[in-house]
Formats: C-alpha cells, structure tokens, sequence
C-alpha cells in the first residue's frame, strides 16, 4: 500500500513539475485520490472550491500515472483560467437545451451527449497536455500517436434495435477524436494507419455517417484556443446537433416502409 502512495505522491510531484516548466503553472494545493472501482482512467473537477483529480485503481498500476496526471492537470488548468470548454454552466445549458429540445430521454442517448461535449474538452485539455509534454521526455510522438491509434475502432457494432445507431455514432465519435487529436498535434502517422482504420469502419456504416464525420472531424482539428463564451456556445450548439441529426436521420432509414393494399 505504501508504495502505491509513493508510486501517486511521486507522480504528482513531477506532473506539477512538468505543467509549471511548460509554462502551465496549477496550485499544488490539490487533491488527487484513487478510487479502485472507477471504471476509467480518471477525472478532474471542483469541489467545494478546490481542485480535485481522481484517478482509478488501474490507472495507478498502468505506469502512465504521470501521463494522465499532466492531462488532468491540463483540465484543472482549463477551468481555473475560465476557458469556455471547461466553463460548466455554459455546457451544462447548452447540453441541456438540446437534450430537451430533441425529446432524448433515453440513457443511451443521454450519455452520447455526454460523451461527445467530454470529446471537446479533452481536445482543448490536450492542446495544454501536448505542450506540456514537449517539454519533457514524457509521452514521445510515436508513443501518442500509438496511444489514441488504440481508441479508433474499425468495426461497428451489428447489435439489434435502437440503442445501436446511437452506440455507433459513439464508436464514430470517439474515432473522429482520436483521429483528430493525431492530425492536431501532428503525430507521426508514416502509413496512414488511423485514417485506414476510420475509413474502414465508415465503408461498414452509411453515406451520412461519412457525411457528418467528415463535419466533426473538421470541427474538432479546427477549435480556436481564443474564443467568446458566446461563439463556443454556438460552436457547441453546431455540433451536438450534427450528432443528434445523424441518428434521427439514421433512424428514419432504418424504419420499415409500411405498405397499405389498395393504397
């Protein structure tokens, strides 16, 4: 036990090291804690005022703890310089004006919307993350470029119902991050692995899934790191949208055609 939390002290140590040598200085007045049965990496956000990153069991085991620390550090950097991808009343109105306004009252659909705002932060988190890193000899290119080339899925899920054009647009959602993020840091990418993998999942799905990835990825390579609450709000608005047009139009393709005789 004890080395696990010398394993976690140690990490913090150097992360703050790293953020604040790269010229992203956070407070060291944080708190990081593990919590084994998180079911992901790890999280960052503000509690009772102060800045708080929790990370999983796994994650303290993987020997990337520093590798995540900087990431979450770059989130708690985000909020505490108020950037609107981290300003959560913005996102939480304009997830929820969405939410109602298209009837999602489903948990899938709810947790897509979810999942495609997170997308956004991390990119703008990564773009701290990054620089960070450039700075140190943490997380190389080929390193990153073979981290996120592990996110892209190249086969869609043949599930029945529903629920399935919305877990498909995740798996697409998270392919166009993943994708993006490469191509937005200019992680080497010599033959064209992350595009083929895209590619082939997309060749497996439909023209308007290609359509709208197309959209997002464009989206996503090009956030502006200077931009009004007012202009990300619209931005964010654009997207989730997209997202929420995509599987309603989806849906509507995949509805039987129903024949009346005599009609």
């Amino acid at each position: 036990m004890s080395s696990e939390k010398d394993a976690l002290n140690n990490g913090v140590r150097n992360a703050l090291k790293i953020m604040k040598d790269a010229g992203f200085e956070i407070s060291d007045k944080l708190t990081v804690s593990v919590d084994p049965k998180l079911p992901f990496m790890g999280y960052s956000t503000k509690k009772d005022g102060k800045d708080v990153i929790v990370i999983s069991g796994e994650a303290l085991k993987s020997g990337m703890i520093e590798e995540l620390l900087v990431h979450e550090m770059s989130h708690i950097y985000r909020i505490t310089t108020n950037h609107p991808s981290h300003n959560s009343k913005l996102l939480n109105k304009v997830g929820y004006s969405i939410i109602k306004k298209r009837h999602l009252t489903r948990d899938y659909q709810i947790k897509l919307i979810q999942q495609a705002v997170n997308h956004v932060q991390d990119l703008y988190a990564d773009d701290i993350t990054f620089k960070a890193f450039s700075h140190s000899n943490l997380f190389p290119p080929n390193q990153a470029f073979a981290f996120f080339l592990s996110w892209i899925n190249d086969q869609p899920s043949r599930a029945k119902g529903a629920k399935t054009i919305w877990l498909n647009i995740g798996i697409m959602l998270d392919n166009c991050f993943a994708l993006s993020n490469i191509i937005r840091h200019a992680l080497p990418d010599p033959n064209h692995e992350a595009e083929n993998k895209v590619q082939n999942f997309l060749f497996q799905t439909s023209k308007g899934m290609s359509d709208t990835f197309a959209y997002l990825k464009n989206l996503m390579i090009n956030l502006k790191e200077n931009v009004e609450e007012k202009e990300f709000a619209e931005t964010l608005t654009d997207y989730l949208t997209a997202i929420v047009d995509l599987a309603e139009k989806t849906r509507r393709e995949k509805s039987p055609t129903t024949n009346v005789v005599g009609q």
